[in-house]
């Protein structure tokens, strides 16, 4: 069969199964008295931050007093500015980067994007699910791209305290399957690269990558050695991502000659992965194409930048991964909610849901092994039964002002728009 004609069929099924997620349930009446006091929850909240970071006036953001914090906090040289204004830069990209360095500033990040939001969008219909369109293929990498209008309709799109706002029905259960540092597996393997294999294999392949490379003691954790694994880590995400040594410095403030030796450390070990990668853009270069085993092909064009290139073969991998996957899930008869990137939610009756993990589990060893020789990902889960809600470690602390707050706005009578 042609490989074009073998891609068109497996999408078409992956259509017929994205036409029969439920969407995920979400409290309804919670959200509602959200909706209908936002300017108010927003308030509170800007002003339970005095007491911590003290970054907002009402609910404008503050150039000055984040400059105070970040010198309270020590921070003030690692933080980067922008090029022109020297204001500091709140794009995505270092809010990421800089609390993936310092974990204690998640919380600060989840309350900027929260008080950025002038309407909680959340899309939720009568029935209490979270419906939007998900953005089939919408990706370069063929990836989905929900809620892409970027309003935050998708739960999983605005700050992580919302997704607590997922709640299965009563007498019912969800669960959350996703595979564990999945683009970094799938480089390893296709590469051949048994170093980075070794490391992801050891469960947490930054604190491997420092243990490889000397710089921990054999069985160092992210307990033991913190700052050991954050730098390795950063380096990681920055080389795969094309990022030089210059840039790395620039982003973390990290000195010229421990960024030098470190990425001399990964050029070693992990060198037969970069010349893997190499190869792809070389290949691309030639052809000014580049394939997945099931076809979806990255051509030239404007939207195509070096580190695309860089990182399509693991990413593409990874979305045919997850479209094989839910395919599978839905002819077995498993609920599904709804894909989240290199993830899903599922749904079951309280007395169904182990049987339905187990289903969904097996679908996804059966699409890692399809397109990495056999080999299968690890895949964890959590299960959450009613009446327990979502949780996410990194939204958890905002989450628990934001339900105070609800508690109030109902005991004070008001009740959901």
């Amino acid at each position: 069969m042609p490989r074009n004609l073998r891609a068109a069929l497996l999408h078409g099924e992956y259509m017929k199964a994205d036409a029969s997620y439920t969407f995920a349930p979400l409290d309804l009446s919670c959200l509602r008295l959200l909706q209908g006091n936002w300017d108010q929850v927003r308030l509170q909240l800007a002003g339970d931050d005095v007491t911590s970071s003290d970054v907002f006036d009402g609910l404008r953001f503050s150039h000055q007093k984040f400059e105070r914090f970040l010198g309270r906090a020590g921070l003030g040289a690692a933080w980067p500015r922008t090029p022109k204004s020297e204001t500091r830069c709140l794009d995505k990209e270092t809010w990421e980067t800089m609390t993936g360095l310092n974990p204690d500033l998640e919380a600060l990040h989840q309350l900027y994007k929260t008080l950025k939001m002038p309407r909680l969008n959340i899309a939720c219909d009568p029935d209490g699910r979270n419906r939007i369109l998900l953005g089939a293929f919408g990706a370069i990498t063929s990836r989905n791209t929900p809620g892409s209008d970027s309003r935050g309709t998708f739960i999983f799109a605005p700050a992580k305290w919302a997704r607590f706002l997922i709640k299965p029905p009563e007498g019912r259960a969800i669960a959350y399957i996703d595979w564990s540092c999945q683009e970094y597996g799938i480089g390893a393997i296709l590469s051949g690269d048994q170093n980075m294999l070794r490391s992801y294999e050891a469960g947490d392949p930054y604190m491997s990558f420092a243990i490889l490379a000397g710089a921990a003691p054999a069985g160092a954790t992210k307990n033991t050695h913190p700052a050991d694994r954050k730098l390795y880590k950063s380096a990681t995400l920055a080389i795969g991502y094309g990022q030089t040594v210059w840039g790395f410095c620039q982003k973390t403030r990290v000195s010229k000659p421990v960024a030098e030796r470190v990425f001399r450390d990964y050029q070693r070990l992990y060198q037969r992965f970069l010349s893997w990668r190499e190869k792809q853009v070389d290949s691309f270069g030639i052809s000014l194409r580049l394939s997945t085993r099931l076809g979806w092909t990255l051509r030239q064009g404007a939207r195509v930048k070096p580190n695309t290139i860089l990182n399509f073969t693991a990413q593409a991998t990874g979305a045919e991964m997850l479209r094989l996957a839910v395919t599978e899930m839905v002819r077995r008869g498993v609920q599904v909610c709804c894909p989240i990137h290199d993830a899903v939610l599922i749904e079951a009756p309280l007395n169904e849901i182990d049987s339905a993990v187990e289903k969904a589990r097996a679908s996804m060893d059966a699409a890692s092994a399809l397109l990495l020789d056999g080999y299968k990902l690890r895949n964890e889960v959590d299960v959450f039964r009613f009446p327990e809600r979502f949780f996410d470690k990194d939204g958890a602390e905002t989450w628990c002002k934001v339900s105070a707050i609800v508690e109030t706005l109902r005991q004070s009578g008001l009740a959901p728009i």
